[in-house]
């Protein structure tokens, strides 16, 4: 993986995620010891610890063209919500901050984040993002954020295995469902994924409630059961082991590259990684669909300005140099990950495979915008299949109760 990014826990974040819910009302704050002072230096938060050459190019370019000095400062994936959270307690939160789009809704409905439709409406290139990644960066009918670059759920196949046994890449759930039966053998398992108690298995799980026609809002649904039920059926086969409790997308994947699994679902980070692993030849195609058609969930990084910001203009000035095609197609192209933007999806660097199909499934994946309780949701969902995975309880049951603690927190 290139970047410490979308796919990662929220649950070493969620009791932050929790606390920003309570204690925070910025819209009024002043600036602090962390926002910049001088008009020539923007300071910046990420979390990238190894970032690339092109990812630093943007900010020293940036620097050049304007004089304006960046600070950069990379804080730890699993310390940046805190860190957020103490900043804004104390006054002093950075002018700009590079942020996991699921974090996007959050922080704009406790106020953390300037309200940038006005300065998007007046930029012009809106119209260019896909809607996945467009609206990770919206919460309430605003825009509070830019995104940087995108990923999503795919499906990877051992290409090889389906040529030997005559079968074609799966195009539905029933046709997923028959090739990993036909393809499991005492040595391999038609199918592999994460199922761990983490965002890794909640990125597939949604997707799944998607295709159904269901959402978070609609637990308790027959879609959603039929989500569910469809995963227990691969379970039940005997086509999924129950070992995808404990994997996250990087291990479900690696069942792929070493021969004990035919078809798994991961994400488009790991493609080169699967690819330079992987003896057999690597087969990449569109999620299954389900009965209410095409979906994959969405992942990325967008950037925010915060709303205490005393430099708005100059990190606006930043973000949309940053996201000019010329400065991020290098930075796309050296990451591995997706561009947000069609125009550079037209480029040749996307247009070729595994690309290509990476953009395609691109197009009709979703962003996770619940709010500020979105960790808490996503503990009661994770609660949810693995007690259905492990056999502590029924189906309905599990989405029911999940239902009662998710319903609450979307009206929050």
């Amino acid at each position: 993986m290139k970047l410490e990014t979308t796919h990662q826990s929220w649950r070493a974040a969620a009791a932050v995620g929790i606390a920003i819910g309570v204690t925070l009302s910025l819209g009024a704050c002043s600036s602090g010891s962390g926002t910049s002072t001088d008009e020539e230096k923007l300071i910046l938060w990420d979390y990238q610890q190894e970032p690339g050459a092109e990812y630093l190019k943007r900010l020293t370019d940036y620097t050049a063209e304007t004089g304006i000095e960046v600070e950069r400062v990379a804080i730890k994936y699993e310390d940046f919500l805190g860190k957020i959270l103490q900043a804004a307690a104390a006054n002093s939160l950075p002018d700009v901050i590079m942020i996991d789009n699921p974090w996007n809704s959050a922080m704009a409905a406790e106020g953390v984040l300037l309200d940038l439709t006005d300065r998007v409406e007046e930029w012009g290139q809106w119209d260019q993002y896909f809607d996945g990644p467009a609206e990770s960066a919206t919460w309430d009918g605003k825009i509070y954020g830019v995104p940087n670059e995108s990923n999503d759920l795919i499906m990877y196949y051992d290409k090889t295995v389906f040529d030997e046994a005559g079968l074609a890449a799966p195009t539905t759930w029933e046709e997923l469902r028959s090739a990993a039966e036909q393809l499991t053998t005492a040595d391999r398992y038609g199918f592999s994924t994460s199922m761990i108690k983490s965002e890794n298995s909640v990125f597939v799980f949604e997707s799944l409630l998607w295709q159904a026609g269901a959402d978070l809002d609609s637990l308790d649904s027959p879609e959603a059961l039929e989500a569910m039920e469809f995963l227990k059926s691969l379970q039940d086969s005997g086509a999924m082991s129950k070992e995808v409790l404990s994997w996250d997308l990087r291990g479900g994947v690696t069942e792929l590259v070493n021969g004990r699994s035919a078809i798994a679902f991961g994400g488009t980070w790991d493609g080169g990684w699967i690819e330079e692993n992987m003896d057999n030849e690597l087969g990449i195609a569109l999620l299954p669909a389900g009965p209410a058609g095409q979906a994959s969930n969405l992942g990325g990084e967008n950037w925010a300005i915060t709303a205490t910001s005393k430099h708005a203009d100059a990190a606006w000035d930043l973000v949309t140099f940053a996201v000019d095609p010329e400065q991020s197609l290098p930075y796309l192209v050296e990451s591995g990950q997706l561009p947000s933007r069609r125009d550079i999806a037209e480029e040749q660097a996307f247009t070729q495979e595994p690309f290509a199909t990476y953009i395609e499934q691109l197009a009709v994946a979703r962003a996770r915008v619940y709010g500020p309780e979105y960790p808490r949701m996503a503990d009661a969902l994770t609660t949810a299949f693995q007690s259905v995975l492990s056999g502590q309880e029924g189906s309905e049951a599990a989405l029911q109760e999940a239902a009662n603690t998710i319903q609450p927190l979307l009206a929050e």
